[in-house]
């Protein structure tokens, strides 16, 4: 018979898990909120377009570092206050939009602001969490947390899409940052815990990889990390870079409407969510780089198939696919991070490796803008963005499982 401590124990990681699935969901969702603004600016303000991007740009920059040292700081004092402190922020952030008048402040609100609220209520922060809850079922639980990312493109952006037609952009996001601070900051306030108390999760958890954290130089030693940074890095260029920021307005450019256009985000969101939850359990079963590199590989060829997505209802079938091979990178490379590194070392290797995502977002985000200024389309962006997946499923194959770091002596990072 159970015990009722460890009963409650198995409760309470499954609680955690619903919270961070939240957190995310709101983080995710309004990272994503930045193509619906790229239009309404241009008409507006009259800025370019790549002007604009460039306010994607800056945030995915600000978004991986935060990233980095929160995973960091994490591993060392615990995801609770992470959680609360970013959700803070970004509640502020959001409501903050509805002041831009100048590029400037769009730089500095939606660029540095939001995405610092972004970067702390991410995956970095929740695989030190899952990694502290988690010593079974680990691949199950991150895809199920990075769900939340889907589920909050799924909810928040037609939602966003709608108010923001039917009350402006600027009262649609004040009370998008206001419902943050009075909704999603107390849940995590309330019901986030830093790990088990006690009992068999606590000891079968702490078992596993133990060690202290790994030192930050001793990552660029082992060829494991950087076939997962670089991966990823390619991951960011053809997910956020690409879809997030350049997805709304590529529709648009064909004459389908940003509600239509957002509804289709919706549909790939929602497929996203189910197979990113699935992810995890496949990667558990059947192995993670192996599932990381065919994910890699459809999305190349479903980035070729986006150049001839040009009505509504190829756009929904570009959505249906591509939501198969989208955030279904996170479980396998999150789970990868902590398997091969160490669970004390998860937030510092995963942040990092999150960085080289948003480097990649960023350098996505502002070359599409700017290739599509220079060729008037987004054909040579979309190619080139295939043929960087392609070769990020061979990085992937090329990670070898069977070298994992073992117990590392504490040393300074």
């Amino acid at each position: 018979m159970t015990a009722p401590r460890e009963s409650e124990e198995r409760l309470d990681a499954w609680v955690v898990v619903g919270v961070l699935f939240l957190a995310q969901a709101v983080a995710m969702g309004v990272r994503s909120t930045i193509g619906l603004l790229i239009r309404p600016w241009e008409i507006e303000f009259g800025w370019e377009r790549a002007a604009i991007s460039l306010t994607a740009s800056v945030g995915f920059v600000v978004y991986g570092l935060t990233q980095a040292l929160s995973g960091r700081w994490a591993d060392r004092t615990g995801p609770r206050v992470i959680f609360a402190a970013a959700l803070a922020v970004l509640g502020v952030g959001t409501a903050a939009v509805g002041t831009i008048v100048t590029l400037w402040q769009a730089y500095l609100v939606f660029g540095v602001l939001i995405m610092v609220g972004v970067g702390g209520a991410s995956s970095p922060t929740s695989a030190v969490a899952v990694a502290r809850w988690f010593s079974r079922r680990r691949g199950l639980a991150i895809g199920i947390v990075s769900g939340g990312s889907a589920a909050g493109q799924f909810v928040l952006l037609p939602v966003m899409a709608a108010l923001v037609q039917a009350l402006g952009w600027r009262t649609a996001f004040v009370g998008l940052g206001v419902g943050i601070l009075v909704v999603a900051l107390p849940v995590v306030l309330l019901f986030l815990k830093d790990e088990p108390t006690g009992g068999a999760e606590r000891r079968a958890v702490a078992s596993v990889g133990d060690a202290k954290p790994l030192p930050v130089v001793e990552l660029g030693r082992h060829a494991n990390f950087w076939w997962l940074a670089l991966s990823f890095f390619v991951c960011g260029v053809t997910t956020a870079g690409l879809i997030d920021t350049h997805l709304i307005p590529y529709a648009q450019d064909h004459h389908i409407s940003p509600v239509t256009a957002a509804a289709a985000f919706g549909v790939l969101s929602l497929v996203n969510m189910v197979f990113t939850m699935l992810s995890g359990a496949v990667g558990d079963r059947f192995g993670y780089k192996w599932l990381l590199g065919w994910i890699y590989a459809g999305r190349a060829a479903t980035l070729i198939f986006l150049i001839f997505a040009r009505d509504p209802v190829l756009l929904f079938v570009f959505a249906v696919v591509f939501g198969i091979v989208d955030f279904s990178t996170v479980a396998p490379t999150t789970a990868l991070s902590t398997i091969l590194f160490g669970r004390r070392s998860a937030g510092t290797v995963y942040g990092l490796v999150a960085l080289s995502h948003q480097i990649g977002s960023a350098a996505g985000s502002y070359a599409g803008g700017i290739i599509h200024d220079l060729t008037g389309s987004y054909t040579l962006f979309f190619a080139t963005a295939a043929a960087l997946s392609g070769a990020a499923a061979l990085m992937s194959w090329a990670i070898a499982e069977d070298r994992v770091v073992g117990r590392v002596a504490p040393t300074a990072a």
